[in-house]
């Protein structure tokens, strides 16, 4: 797994989510799922024990301004399952927050053609 640096992050990013994990107040919604948000990593529902990932159920520094599209600053937290689901955030209004779908019944089943809100094509 990459580092954050890695992946063009670095030390800046860290310190930033740093500072949204202080100031987040526990069972606060997340942006994707509007689900409620931990610092606890185990209390979140994208948590997995059984997962090889050590960062499962952690929340995600985000860049409501995706960075694909010049985005320099985090300024939210997500799950981290959200936080991977939202990529670019050319999807943001296909949601589970906005469509209602529950992010639990559709983990693990991700459509390359991405979120459908009919069964088509």
């Amino acid at each position: 797994m990459k580092s954050t640096t890695d992946r063009g992050l670095g030390w800046e990013h860290q310190k930033r989510r740093e500072r949204l994990l202080k100031d987040h107040l526990d069972g606060s919604p997340c942006y994707w799922c509007g689900l409620p948000m931990f610092r606890d990593r185990t209390s979140n529902w994208d948590y997995d024990p059984a997962s090889a990932d050590r960062a499962s159920g952690s929340l995600a520094a985000d860049h409501s301004h995706a960075r694909a599209h010049g985005g320099t600053h985090s300024d939210r937290l997500l799950h981290g399952y959200c936080n991977k689901s939202r990529g670019d955030g050319s999807r943001d209004h296909l949601r589970p927050a906005v469509t209602g779908l529950d992010p639990m019944d559709t983990r693990g089943t991700d459509d390359p053609l991405g979120i459908r809100l009919l069964a088509w094509p």
